[in-house]
């Protein structure tokens, strides 16, 4: 029974000559090229007098079966008669760039791996040096922003959005359920406050996240702490304002009404969001001019000290550009095609 198989080499304009195994156990595949001429390097003319071969060159290719690959090919050089001195052309193939030691395949291959790894992990993965990587991260990868492609910019930064406010209410919601449920644990015996367990993913929720457990679980916290309840209610009363139409001046109007329900209720851990309130309500209100949140400038400054971390720091700025951009658009860029 035959135990060998055929794998297409997906290298276009190439014929296999020959496969075989180095003394590194490596496999080794010798091809040529099968297009016929090329462009003249000096004056672009189409050329098609061949001249001879090149020295051959070796390319890392993809693995097969966690073995390396190695693809040689003898260049063809071609002659221009258009020009002083008939200087001669290397062709060039596209799955290759000049003087890189990979073939293009193999390189998308190395930066998938690449993203949210480090050059250091990956060098070791494919027992090659990180100077090999790094280069070619250097070549696929820019490593400053192109201001050529933004024709104008609308807004720079925002300063006080939902994000801010949401994060800092919320707290404050939260900072009840914690103050209170230590008190509910010393008063309640250990069955009662067995029976309230892990409310506070449920408090966390909004009304229609809830499922049937988690709403009973929730009035079941309500019913022993009342308080929990109104800070629970004034949180959701709060994000049901930032979701309705309001231009700026109607939001400021229920924004005050809601900070005077507030200190009705007397929940002193609301007590530092209201002077946050009174100090910033007219750059608050302003987000209900075009709804623009900075949630994802946070996400990404998060996604920038992951990276640093994971890095043990990087303090190269191009560096860090070129490694934001792998881990944000590597698997779309580098998709195997």
């Amino acid at each position: 029974m035959d135990n060998s198989i055929q794998i297409p080499l997906d290298l276009p304009d190439v014929r296999v000559l020959e496969v075989s195994k180095t003394e590194e156990r490596s496999w080794l595949i010798r091809v040529e090229s099968t297009l016929k001429g090329t462009s003249c390097r000096k004056c672009g003319k189409k050329l098609t007098h061949f001249h001879g071969f090149d020295q051959p060159i070796r390319l890392r290719h993809l693995p097969v079966f966690e073995q390396p690959v190695y693809v040689e090919l003898k260049p063809k050089r071609y002659q221009c008669s258009h020009c002083k001195g008939k200087p001669t052309t290397t062709q060039r193939l596209s799955w290759h760039e000049l003087r890189s030691p990979n073939t293009k395949p193999y390189e998308k291959w190395l930066l998938r791996l690449g993203v949210n790894s480090t050059v250091v992990d990956v060098a070791n993965k494919l027992s090659i040096s990180e100077e090999i990587v790094t280069g070619v991260f250097d070549r696929w990868i820019r490593n400053k922003v192109n201001w050529e492609r933004f024709q104008r910019i609308e807004i720079l930064g925002i300063d006080i959005d939902r994000f801010h406010v949401s994060r800092a209410y919320r707290h404050c919601a939260d900072l009840v359920r914690r103050q209170e449920l230590k008190l509910l644990k010393k008063k309640l015996s250990k069955k009662e406050y067995g029976s309230i367990k892990g409310a506070m993913w449920a408090f966390r929720k909004s009304p229609e996240q809830f499922t049937d457990s988690e709403w009973e679980l929730l009035q079941r916290l309500f019913t022993y702490s009342p308080k929990m309840k109104e800070a629970y209610i004034l949180r959701e009363e709060l994000t049901e304002i930032f979701e309705r139409l309001y231009d700026p001046k109607g939001a400021k109007c229920a924004i005050r009404a809601w900070c005077k329900r507030v200190r009705s209720c007397q929940i002193s851990q609301f007590e530092s969001f209201l002077k946050t309130i009174e100090t910033w309500l007219e750059p608050i209100a302003n987000y209900f001019l075009e709804r623009l949140t900075s949630s994802f400038v946070e996400g990404f400054n998060n996604r920038v000290k992951v990276l640093k971390r994971r890095c043990y720091g990087i303090f190269d700025v191009e560096r860090l550009f070129q490694r934001l951009t792998l881990d944000i658009h590597g698997y779309e860029r580098f998709a195997f095609n």
